[in-house]
């Protein structure tokens, strides 16, 4: 089961990033405020689902709040993203992850990325400071059972942490996607930098266990085989076909079950919620 919680908070954050198409032409679109489709004090919650044998166990939540903030006498965002177990399951195994970012509001390119997970007696720290003049991240790295690491990872212009490409992805236009498109994603995640195929399917309609129909865009990734997926199989992502590209649901197969991750709540959207099907 631990694995299952670190999983859903990685997950959520790579497949919202699904949307973001990785050029130099695309992080020119997001200069302006108005153009972005998350604002101040935006709040979003997730329900983690996890499917075992016949029945289904809602196991945790995830939340992204985004915050305007001055950062060094500049205008700034600070993400806050946080995984948690339910209670009722803390006896079992207690999870209790933090990611959190500084991104430059006049063009959301990460300055300083941390991470803590504290799973069961397990803990893992992550500090990142990107610096894009010299295409580098200094990354400090601490983890149970193992010495403090200081590493200097190359990057390129167009890599961006998991968590402010989250947010940078649903400013994008999707006007001239078509049916099967690809796209390649360049991203930084557990020190390594990699890129994710992405593919887009188009429209479609999707109803959220909670009773609510919105129209949506549905996008997929193809994963490569390892601890916890398939060789070749896929993740889906439906996301609100409004301005808002608010992530509704994600769902991936793993090696012993699969996983859902449901929109569950939302507070201070910026744009009004027209992909709600009355």
């Amino acid at each position: 089961m631990s694995t299952i919680y670190s999983l859903s908070l990685k997950l959520l954050a790579i497949l919202l990033l699904m949307l973001f198409a990785g050029n130099s032409k695309i992080l020119a679109q997001n200069k302006n405020e108005n153009s972005l489709a998350f604002g101040d004090e935006e709040y979003l919650e997730y329900t983690v689902s996890y499917h075992w044998g016949l029945i289904w166990i809602d196991a945790g939540t995830v939340d992204f709040k985004a915050k305007a903030i001055r950062y060094n006498e500049e205008n700034a965002w600070h993400f806050f993203s946080t995984g948690m177990s339910f209670r009722k399951f803390d006896w079992f195994f207690k999870v209790r992850d933090t990611f959190e970012v500084i991104s430059s509001a006049k063009d959301l390119k990460p300055i300083k990325f941390k991470r803590h997970t504290h799973e069961g007696g397990f803990v893992i720290f992550n500090d990142y400071t990107f610096d894009y003049q010299n295409l580098s991240v200094k990354a400090i790295s601490e983890e149970t059972r193992k010495a403090r690491s200081i590493d200097t990872i190359p990057i390129t212009s167009k890599t961006l942490d998991v968590l402010t490409a989250t947010y940078f992805a649903r400013s994008m236009d999707f006007e001239n996607m078509k049916m099967k498109d690809t796209l390649g994603i360049e991203m930084i995640l557990d020190g390594i930098v990699f890129t994710l195929p992405i593919v887009f399917h188009g429209y479609e309609t999707f109803k959220n266990r909670s009773g609510e129909t919105y129209n949506c865009i549905k996008f997929s990734a193809l994963l490569e085989k390892g601890t916890m997926f398939r060789a070749g199989e896929q993740l889906f992502v439906w996301v609100t076909n409004d301005k808002n590209r608010i992530p509704v649901m994600i769902e991936a197969k793993i090696t012993v079950g699969s996983i859902k991750v449901y929109l569950s709540e939302f507070k201070n959207l910026k744009h009004p919620l027209h992909s709600v099907v009355n």
